[in-house]
């Protein structure tokens, strides 16, 4: 128990470090931004029916193959400098030992995944509003778009896809999502660590962000490439799609699940076992 408390005050720590770091301020206005522009189209769709949508839209949003790879490279800002070590931090670990000072970081890791998935989340709703209805179903908007071809003739970046729609209740896809971009973020955050340790962040930064932006030509590439891009998996239309080939939403979540647990452990002992300090 006194482990696991000390290493929930240590990610405590962390995050207060974070909370004077100003790419917690930037990264949101920039992210507002870039998605406030790029779905500029749908809003005007929205006004121009006079018929408001209800807050589903980020069940689609990883649809967008432009949109995507930005909204997942801006996590990596807060997992650059993983094992998030600085020199004010050397009492920090001397105090509390190396093996529960790594445990903590491993649960910021989780909690800024979760945090940066919920800000997403509110954003895809703020950019609706005030055209907003809070019902429990679909609602005209997402069902126009979803079985006519509006969204073509709207230029719209991203689809709403009729198997979503038919497979999932809103509140559903909205939950599956979130945990799926959960998961790839905290994984993208554990492989960066790694890769820091092994490689170096220049290299470390390279390869994830190569594996990000892979989801831009993927639908393009050869099936087996979809295993190094999970980025694509946020998709829930496109994993409807991968299953034909073998990757299904069960396994998606499977090899998430496992790979966080193997990167995560392999960080932890990789951290431990090295001098961080130099």
């Amino acid at each position: 128990m006194k482990t696991i408390l000390q290493s929930l005050s240590i990610c405590v720590y962390q995050l207060r470090i974070l909370s004077r770091n100003y790419k917690l301020y930037a990264l949101p206005v920039c992210l507002f931004v870039f998605m406030w522009n790029a779905l500029e189209p749908l809003r005007s769709f929205i006004s121009s029916v006079g018929v408001n949508a209800t807050p589903f839209l980020f069940s689609f949003l990883f649809d967008d193959i432009f949109l995507c790879p930005l909204l997942f490279a801006g996590i990596l800002l807060f997992f650059t400098d993983a094992p998030f070590y600085d020199k004010q931090q050397l009492f920090v670990v001397l105090r509390c030992q190396a093996f529960r000072w790594s445990l903590g970081q491993i649960i910021y890791v989780f909690v800024i995944s979760v945090f940066y998935t919920g800000f997403l989340l509110f954003l895809s709703i703020l950019i609706l509003f005030p055209h907003l209805s809070f019902k429990g179903d679909w609602g005209k908007i997402w069902t126009t778009l979803a079985i006519t071809g509006a969204g073509s003739e709207l230029g719209l970046s991203f689809g709403v896809s009729k198997s979503v729609l038919f497979d999932y209740t809103p509140l559903q896809a909205v939950a599956l999502t979130f945990l799926l971009v959960v998961l790839i973020c905290s994984l993208y955050g554990f492989l960066m660590w790694c890769l820091n340790l092994y490689l170096g962040r220049a290299i470390s930064l390279i390869l994830v962000l190569a594996s990000i932006c892979l989801v831009i030509r993927i639908r393009f590439l050869p099936t087996w490439l979809t295993y190094l891009c999970p980025s694509s998996w946020a998709d829930l239309a496109g994993l409807s799609e991968y299953a034909l080939h073998g990757l299904s939403l069960p396994k998606a979540l499977v090899i998430l699940l496992i790979g966080n647990i193997f990167l995560a452990v392999l960080a932890f002992f990789k951290t431990i076992h090295s001098d961080i300090a130099k």
